[in-house]
């Protein structure tokens, strides 16, 4: 918490806790990443925001299943649940968004793509050297929508009231335009997929936190595509 901390920015600090942590329960999950998540001072962070955000009950399953499950067990599943289609077979869980948002149209996908890169790039956000997936890969999209609450958060305590109407505009593209388009479907698919309590409940928090933030947005009044030019890439 920042000493210009107000309730407006502290409210945004706590949507950036959980989208922070819905990212890397999406990541290839590893002994760091679970370490991260279950040591004591951030779960009680992530805990406090989600009583803030409603969806107390679903952090607290994740994190009770997170502490219960080996993470050779996460990385059995994750092996086993996500992944695209290829010659070696197809996975039951597809985590990127222009498999549900385009049929598989390869100038639709590719616009839905460099849309959610274009965002990226324009609020700073660029993925780690050992993150090899595309960028509308769900844990990049949820970490895309931490980057920005983040922003306002911190616009806000420096009284940068115009820096975080942008932002703000920019959150409510991500979820209305992005997130709520393919976030339900893909939660839905996961849950019907594994009987893995870890990715059950991160399936509910993700879907119940996507849906409840939405709600808190206004309509964009820019759409994405007009954003970036009204071009196609």
């Amino acid at each position: 918490m920042t000493p210009n901390a107000t309730p407006e920015s502290e409210y945004h600090a706590a949507r950036a806790t959980l989208y922070c942590a819905a990212a890397a329960v999406f990541t290839y999950p590893t002994d760091e990443t679970v370490r991260e998540l279950l040591d004591p001072e951030a779960r009680e962070g992530i805990e406090r925001a989600a009583e803030r955000l409603t969806v107390a009950e679903e952090a607290t399953a994740l994190l009770e299943a997170l502490a219960e499950t080996p993470v050779e067990d996460l990385e059995s599943a994750y092996n086993r649940l996500f992944g695209l289609p290829s010659d070696d077979g197809t996975y039951p869980v597809i985590p990127y968004e222009a498999h549900y948002t385009t049929r598989d149209e390869i100038s639709s996908e590719q616009r839905r793509i460099a849309t959610v890169v274009g965002l990226m790039e324009e609020f700073g956000l660029e993925p780690s050297d050992d993150f090899a997936e595309r960028q509308d890969h769900v844990a990049a999209e949820l970490e895309l929508a931490q980057v920005l609450a983040g922003q306002r958060a911190v616009a806000l305590d420096s009284g940068e009231s115009v820096a975080a109407e942008r932002v703000g505009q920019a959150e409510a593209t991500v979820l209305a335009e992005h997130l709520v388009e393919f976030v339900p479907a893909f939660a839905h698919d996961l849950r019907r997929a594994t009987d893995e309590d870890a990715y059950v409940a991160a399936a509910n928090l993700v879907e119940a936190l996507v849906s409840y933030d939405n709600g808190q947005h206004p309509d964009p009044t820019v759409s994405a595509d007009a954003a970036n030019g009204g071009e196609a890439p």
